[in-house]
């Protein structure tokens, strides 16, 4: 772990209009603890139909995309779980 490093992680939700859609953001200190929380909001919003819409890493002011990271894994969790 880098010790300016800071992930971000974004979990959003459809709905009909402004106030039956939303999102919810939070920031971790690494990546295992961003992708573990990503999977606990998702089951947490479960009713809502949540999806991972963006994460991110920052180390020393240079961020990266990981979007793709946190889906996959989201992804294979789910299909671990359901037994595919």
């Amino acid at each position: 772990m880098y010790t300016n490093e800071i992930l971000y992680g974004t979990i959003c939700w459809d709905g009909y209009d402004e106030d039956t859609q939303g999102e919810y953001t939070f920031t971790r200190y690494s990546l295992n603890d961003l992708l573990d929380d990503l999977w606990f909001y998702t089951q947490k919003f479960e009713a809502r139909s949540p999806y991972v819409e963006c994460a991110s890493r920052e180390i020393d002011n240079i961020e990266t995309d990981i979007t793709i990271i946190a889906q996959e894994f989201i992804k294979n969790k789910t299909e671990e779980l359901n037994g595919k």
